[in-house]
């Protein structure tokens, strides 16, 4: 079957490189990548003071994905300003470097935010050498000055690996700091991890919100509807002479996604890589499951997707608040009742071996 929705048509008489290329930069607006873009969108265009959104997910799950997306559109809705002011970035941002020893290398993550502003200083000879307060009031002045709304930390997770408690506090009040001198909003995005920093004071809780961008679930029918809709319109956006069919494979391309459409997009690539530099005209399932994560691997990313969704669903109920604040009385547990004693009488007569006795007081043949 030739391909005739989908892909431009022209790219099968283009190199290899290009057919690849297109895939790679192909993105879907799938359901749940809708419904994140959504709701972090409303809260940077309507802030009403918040200073930091945490997006959290899944590994694989598409939060590079999600934060382009959110790119996009915020510089579609200030083209206007933008050419009036060509200096000005709407949206940019990092990703947080993992630390080495437990010990987040702030000097580090100021260079690559200057850089990330355009900021010429962050180039200079010797920048590196400078003090961490100067490299902080130099990302606050190139923050104001290219008037920066929002400023995104991927693999914000990373924060979180800090020896103390008392560390891990001091991270998020570092940010929330930034957020509030310069009136930039900070989304922090990455695994589940980072709900390890969005609650540890009340002051935080007040100033940030959470953006939940979850997998596709088994247990939800429309979840799995619309991850066969994902597989299909990828299927016709593989830049193959013939288009293989997946939508027949659906379970195992589930299977080992975990329902993510980031891992599944990877994957994916992988395979038409293989199966272009090979001279394929199709992706044949020999080739999926050459390519696919291990079913080691996905246990791991599954198990601990599954725990931290477990912890997500497990919230305080509402009861709970209104007795904290006195609303409402607390329902005490009936206390356990101690065992009635027995007469022997009763205790002769349950000890009687059963018999049949004869019932509504007649005669029985």
């Amino acid at each position: 079957m030739v391909v005739q929705d989908g892909f431009p048509l022209e790219l099968l008489d283009q190199p290899v490189t290009d057919r690849m290329s297109y895939f790679r930069q192909y993105t879907m607006a799938h359901p749940i990548l809708v419904e994140a873009a959504q709701a972090l969108m409303q809260t940077v265009q309507e802030p009403a003071g918040i200073s930091l959104v945490f997006v959290f997910g899944p590994t694989g799950v598409g939060k590079s994905t999600l934060l382009r997306r959110a790119s996009q559109k915020l510089t579609e809705s200030m083209l206007t300003a933008l050419q009036q002011d060509q200096g000005r970035i709407p949206m940019t941002g990092i990703e947080a470097a993992t630390p080495e020893f437990r010990q987040f290398d702030w000097k580090d993550f100021y260079l690559r935010a200057l850089a990330a502003v355009q900021e010429p200083f962050a180039t200079l000879w010797g920048a590196s050498r400078l003090t961490t307060l100067r490299l902080r009031l130099a990302l606050e002045d190139a923050l104001r000055k290219r008037q920066v709304q929002v400023f995104y930390i991927d693999e914000a997770q990373n924060f979180a690996k800090v020896a103390s408690a008392r560390k891990l506090s001091d991270q998020t009040d570092a940010i929330k700091s930034l957020a509030n001198l310069t009136g930039v909003q900070f989304v922090l995005t990455g695994t589940y991890e980072v709900l390890m920093l969005r609650n540890l004071s009340a002051q935080l809780c007040r100033r940030s919100v959470d953006v939940h961008f979850p997998r596709y679930r088994t247990e939800n029918p429309e979840d799995l509807r619309s991850f066969r809709g994902i597989i299909q319109t990828f299927q016709r956006h593989l830049p193959l002479l013939i288009e293989p069919n997946l939508l027949g494979q659906w379970e195992f391309c589930y299977e080992r996604s975990l329902g993510c459409v980031g891992i599944l997009k990877d994957w994916l690539s992988r395979a038409l890589i293989a199966a272009l530099e090979s001279g394929a005209t199709t992706l044949t399932l020999e080739v999926l499951e050459r390519h696919a994560w291990s079913l080691e691997r996905c246990m791991i990313m599954l198990a601990e997707a599954r725990e931290e969704e477990k912890k997500l669903e497990a919230q305080t109920s509402r009861s709970m608040l209104r007795v904290a604040l006195g609303l409402e009385t607390a329902v005490a547990e009936p206390s356990p009742q101690p065992p009635t004693p027995v007469s022997p009488q009763r205790r002769a007569a349950i000890s009687r071996i059963p018999k049949r006795y004869p019932v509504g007081g007649g005669q029985h043949d």
